[in-house]
């Protein structure tokens, strides 16, 4: 990933090594006294104006319920390193969930800088943001006050695409991705299908399925074979609780909204759910519906369910989080349900193929920015701290300041060795932080939470300290070929988001009732046909136009 870091250290002009945190090893009893980074100047150094020094950016995030998360953001010693160099103080504001997340913007009662899944909670997504003059265009402070953000945009043509409006507006921004390296691919790619290893050993099988028909097969042993030993007819093949139904659709091509197929060998939206492939889907999920091989795929069900089902000894594959695979966490799937199994095993499955020689889908949402997004916001023109918010969220994008919102402090919470950063011994050693026990590396850093903009780090953090179940699962759900799918990046227009509303108002309920009906019997699949005519009916080609016309501006950009 060196590519990363020698592309913004140009920025700054630097001619020896960048000194990410830069701190003296001798502890001082201050954990930010020798924290400095000479690269950069504060942020009234940059203005020539005193009245600066003592500036403050209002800051909103979205964050757990849990008490400590009010203190989290606030005392997080990256997070106050990247403050202290930058001379830009933070009030950070945080709400624990989104009941306010509309009200708060509806009564124009916002902060400076929000920091949410603004892509899928504000109407009309990041566009309608910028549309109602909530968030601010970047273009205009990327010259001065954005140079790692705009050096970023040139070095990665994807990454600029990805960010930008269809008019060229940059509004937002988020932790960052370089999806054509596989480091970073693995890191942005966390769920996928898991499976109990140790039933497949138990039911004689000696790889994980990799094929439709080596589901069904592995599946049916896991039915018959009687793999958690308790002498009861009791296991659950696969539970499709939390969705995991839509993760078998790879396998053929499709994905749970509209997709990308080659017509004629051009790019063109389709409605996967009125496709042959989804009909090929629907027969084979009938299928194993009829052998109960199913558990949980209709039922409005919880996470908590599925967490019953796989740490109960019941589950044999399921909606795989990496997290479940960590066995250094005492909350993890993998070690609940050792408590139960001490020899448990979980393994990671390629997202399945059609048939042995298919071409292999990857269902994995990896793109070039995640989740959570950050906008300056109209309130912090108003308050005269925007060239404040995006000089301090820019360094965050920096090499410097992407090793303190993931490493956290140099000679505190990691060290280097032979020329890679690693996590100074002690760091895994739990801490009290408000009525909380966390690990110590947590108080410096996280970048598993902590989603604000960075660039280049996360992916190496991933590798280096998760544990080997973790990384490899996230490396096997990386696997295959995305290019099916419509990526976050591609967003419609208000104007297209208010018809494709209007269209799929009844059509989705439609599709999900039947769905329910074929796959359960009480439809045949003699009906299908008529099943496509009616979603047609009620405005399936018309979604798939709308989609099209935004995916033509997206490519276009």
């Amino acid at each position: 990933m060196k590519k990363k870091v020698l592309s913004l250290a140009l920025v700054f002009g630097l001619v020896g090594t960048m000194a990410a945190g830069c701190g003296s090893k001798k502890s001082t009893g201050d954990e930010l006294a020798d924290v400095k980074d000479d690269s950069v100047k504060k942020y009234y150094e940059m203005t020539g104006n005193d009245k600066d020094k003592d500036i403050t950016v209002s800051w909103c995030v979205i964050a757990g319920k849990d008490e400590y998360y009010q203190h989290y953001w606030k005392e997080m010693l990256g997070l106050r390193a990247i403050q202290k160099i930058t001379g830009v103080n933070i009030d950070f504001q945080v709400k624990i969930g989104y009941e306010d997340y509309v009200p708060m913007f509806t009564s124009k009662n916002y902060p400076d800088v929000v920091t949410a899944k603004n892509l899928e909670n504000y109407p009309g997504r990041m566009a309608g943001m910028y549309n109602d003059g909530v968030s601010l265009k970047l273009n205009d402070y990327m010259e001065k006050w954005m140079p790692n953000f705009s050096q970023i945009v040139e070095d990665y043509p994807n990454i600029a695409r990805d960010l930008k409006m269809d008019d060229g507006s940059y509004t937002f921004l988020s932790s960052l991705y370089d999806i054509e390296d596989d480091e970073d691919r693995a890191a942005a790619s966390q769920y996928g299908l898991a499976i109990r290893k140790d039933w497949l050993e138990t039911c004689g099988y000696e790889d994980v399925p990799k094929t439709i028909n080596e589901w069904h097969d592995v599946l049916l042993s896991f039915k018959q074979d009687d793999p958690n030993g308790d002498g009861q007819s009791n296991e659950e093949p696969v539970c499709m609780a939390s969705s995991g139904w839509k993760y078998f659709l790879s396998a053929y091509g499709i994905d749970d909204d509209p997709c990308v197929q080659k017509v004629d060998g051009k790019e063109t939206i389709v409605y996967g759910f009125i496709t042959e492939e989804y009909k090929e889907y629907l027969t084979e999920m009938k299928k194993w519906n009829d052998e109960g091989l199913i558990y949980n795929m209709f039922e409005n069900t919880s996470l908590e369910k599925r967490e019953e089902r796989v740490t109960g000894n019941l589950a044999g594959a399921w909606k795989g989080d990496a997290e479940h695979f960590d066995e250094g966490s005492k909350n993890s799937y993998i070690s609940k349900l050792r408590e139960v199994v001490p020899e448990a095993e979980f393994a990671a499955v390629p997202w399945p193929l059609k048939e042995e020689g298919a071409h292999q889908w990857c269902f994995s949402d990896i793109s070039s920015f995640d989740r959570d997004t950050t906008v300056i916001t109209s309130k912090a023109k108003e308050h005269g701290t925007d060239q404040a918010a995006a000089y301090i969220i820019d360094y965050m994008l920096s090499e410097n300041g992407s090793t303190f919102l993931t490493w956290g402090i140099e000679g505190k919470s990691y060290e280097e060795k032979n020329g890679a950063k690693a996590l100074m011994k002690g760091m895994d050693d739990k801490v009290e932080f408000h009525g909380e026990q966390i690990p110590k590396k947590y108080t410096y850093a996280d970048p598993t939470k902590v989603m604000f903009p960075q660039f280049g780090q996360r992916a190496d953090y991933v590798l280096a300290n998760e544990s080997e179940g973790y990384v490899e699962a996230c490396k096997t759900w990386a696997e295959g070929d995305i290019s099916y799918k419509v990526q976050a990046p591609c967003q419609l227009s208000i104007e297209q988001q208010e018809e494709a509303d209007k269209v799929t108002e009844g059509m989705k309920d439609y599709i999900g009732k039947m769905r329910k009906k074929f796959i359960e019997g009480v439809a045949p699949i003699t009906e299908y046909d008529a099943y496509v005519a009616q979603v047609k009916s009620k405005g399936g080609d018309q979604y798939a136009q709308i989609w099209q016309q935004a995916y033509d501006n997206y490519k276009n950009r």
